[in-house]
């Protein structure tokens, strides 16, 4: 019995709570206020600088008495809680600050200690590029691991589990802990060894797909009796890799937490469907026929397609030649709107990639390449049918899940970000979960300068170039942040003819990025990125660079949310380096196309010349951005308490 319970508290995931509403959601609401008033880390830095004095104390010991010490102080936690026993915590993480100065020579400053603190304690921390959140992540990792639970590290990319695991790896083990990680080329059999592991490198593509993939094999138990009736029907749980849900940290929180957590994660199969190959493919020809605004009108904002009257007629001459099964009226508007919204709204280079004649999707917040995803009802195929490229078969969906929802599993759940901004409510509301912004160990030296704004794109891209010309005259590094690979190739080949020397970090050089990154900070390199490529691994900038101004950010857009724009500006200047940042927008950029009217965008166009036109352009961008992340807070809100809806309605299907 002791084994089976032993397992048991190793494979259990925690029962989903439902999200609060009306009434209960807004006293809620009022106790996350009334909680971020007090004031935690004025008690929990006092507590960091004891550690940290505390630390030193271990200085004397030798190995053998140091081994003997981190053996006593793992034995107290596993039979005491930590959270309860404010002298074994301080302990603990001064022995963990003293196994990382003899394991890697790095002793972490106090206030590496206070985030590692607060994310023990269940908080999602704010802390400043280049301070160090590799270190800290590992300190609250050990005293996770040391309760005998293993720790899921999240990270950005593969690249960066492997680096972190492997870095960290000496600190590990002079704790008495093990550690793997995980990326999307290990079988099955090797995934079940890293998961073993104490502590966990993995993205969170990852791990969830692992954690689905078990649920489709088997079901996790709920609770004891549920994990012993499995056991006594001599159910195999051989095949699942995770070892239950329960400590997690999470990089770059703001991303998995707010804007991509309702992006739902898909396990699915590959099921042929011929007819409606051949049904897109005829839609394809009657859509080519349509023309804009006579046959048809666009909603950019929704990516609707409305057909006029006219149009109609027209379809319905053009439909007298398809198979009848796609005649009718609805389906057939429906691929041919499918088809529409394929030549309209998905572009190459911006939403997708086309490599050996197949389709790959790009994600649109990293400009990551998304080799296993495709769209669903149809439009996957109608965007080859696009391209003129061999079909892939449409997918049937197995399982899926949203990271909002999946991350709400975890017993324990903290994180980190350098922009939180705005996020305290939300993280309240959907994860419990409170925040703390860690003080900067070393005050940031980059400097902002004075925003350009130009009528359009063209004059804008013009403006861009001319602008890298003559900061790369000073030998400065350059950073380019694009919002799509085409705006990357496209600016790459005016650079080309200028014999501006460069290199690209985007979705077609992902394999390169580590290098890529490397060269980044040398005299007078200029790096065109799309969005955040690269986000996550320190741009290190040559000496020579820092005395000319240190690492120059060019910002070519503005995005929805003014943290993203932050996510790039926090590429320069980190531990208190020098470092500029340089805004330059055009009156035809996406978020200002999206999101407001033509007759707007003109007025702004006659009154861009004066200073007050300017002005106020900057307040209506600044006002679309606050209005678009209240909006997606919303929806985000709004989709973990449908997805529960519909959830419990199936239970009983």
């Amino acid at each position: 019995m002791l084994n089976l319970a032993q397992a048991y508290t190793k494979m259990d995931v925690i029962e989903e709570i439902k999200p609060l509403s009306g009434f209960d959601a807004f006293i809620n609401g009022g106790v996350g206020r009334a909680y971020r008033l007090y004031p935690h880390r004025l008690f929990l830095l006092q507590e960091a600088k004891k550690i940290a004095k505390l630390s030193l104390s271990y200085e004397l010991l030798n190995e053998q008495q140091f081994a003997q010490k981190i053996l006593e102080i793992r034995q107290k936690i596993k039979i005491s809680s930590t959270k309860e026993r404010k002298d074994i915590l301080l302990h603990a993480f001064a022995i963990a600050c003293e196994a990382s100065f003899r394991s890697l020579q790095i002793r972490p400053y106090t206030v590496q200690i206070l985030g590692a603190l607060a994310m023990y304690k269940n908080f999602i921390i704010q802390m400043h590029t280049g301070e160090g959140k590799t270190i800290t992540a590992g300190l609250t990792a050990i005293l996770q691991a040391w309760g005998g639970k293993p720790c899921h590290i999240v990270t950005s990319n593969d690249y960066l589990a492997e680096r972190d695991s492997k870095t960290l790896e000496p600190l590990y083990q002079l704790c008495g802990l093990t550690v793997g990680f995980i990326d999307g080329e290990m079988k099955n059999k090797e995934r079940q060894t890293n998961y073993q592991k104490s502590i966990v490198y993995a993205t969170s593509n990852e791990i969830l797909a692992d954690f689905l993939r078990d649920q489709r094999e088997s079901s996790y138990a709920e609770n004891f009796n549920q994990f012993l009736l499995k056991n006594l029907k001599h159910e195999s749980t051989e095949g699942e890799v995770l070892q239950g849900l329960h400590n997690i940290i999470i990089d770059e929180a703001d991303s998995l937490l707010a804007d991509e957590a309702t992006t739902p994660l898909i396990i699915s199969v590959p099921k042929e469907n011929k007819p409606l190959m051949d049904a897109i493919s005829s839609m394809k020809g009657i859509a080519n026929h349509l023309i804009k605004k006579k046959h048809y009108n666009l909603n950019n904002k929704h990516k609707e397609v409305y057909f006029t009257q006219e149009g109609k007629e027209l379809i319905e001459n053009l439909s007298k030649s398809i198979s009848p099964l796609w005649r009718s009226e609805n389906r057939r508007e429906y691929l041919i709107k499918q088809a529409i919204v394929a030549k309209e709204f998905y572009l190459k280079g911006v939403d997708y990639v086309i490599m050996e004649e197949k389709l790959i999707i790009v994600d649109s917040k990293t400009g990551r390449m998304m080799p296993n995803r495709s769209w669903g009802n149809g439009l996957h195929q109608t965007i080859e049918a696009k391209e003129n490229i061999p079909f892939s078969d449409p997918t049937e969906t197995h399982i899926k899940m949203s990271f909002q929802r999946f991350f709400r599993f975890y017993k324990n759940i903290s994180g980190m970000s350098g922009t939180l901004q705005k996020l305290e409510p939300e993280l309240w509301h959907i994860y419990n979960l409170p925040t703390m912004k860690i003080p900067k160990r070393i005050p940031n030296k980059y400097k902002i300068l004075k925003e350009k704004i130009v009528a359009t794109k063209e004059r804008k891209w013009l403006l861009v170039v001319e602008e890298i010309g003559k900061i790369h005259q000073q030998k400065q590094p350059i950073l380019v942040g694009t919002r799509s690979i085409e705006d990357s190739e496209n600016l790459s080949k005016a650079l080309t003819a200028l014999s501006i020397p460069h290199q690209i970090l985007n979705a077609l050089y992902h394999k390169e990025e580590a290098e890529i990154i490397a060269k980044a900070g040398e005299l007078a390199m200029v790096t065109i990125a799309t969005n955040m490529a690269g986000r996550g691994t320190d741009i290190k900038v040559v000496k020579e660079a820092l005395e000319i101004g240190g690492l120059h950010v060019i910002a070519t857009e503005r995005h929805d949310s003014e943290r993203i724009d932050m996510q790039l500006f926090g590429r320069t200047a980190r531990k208190g380096e020098a470092g500029t940042v340089q805004r330059v927008v055009s009156l035809e950029d996406e978020l200002l196309v999206n999101k407001s009217s033509d007759w707007i965008r003109r007025q702004f166009k006659y009154y861009i010349g004066s200073w007050i036109g300017r002005y106020l352009i900057l307040l209506f961008y600044k006002r679309i951005q606050k209005k678009s992340d209240r909006q997606a807070s919303k929806i985000r809100k709004n989709i973990l308490k449908n997805d529960f809806e519909t959830m419990k309605m199936l239970s009983f299907s």
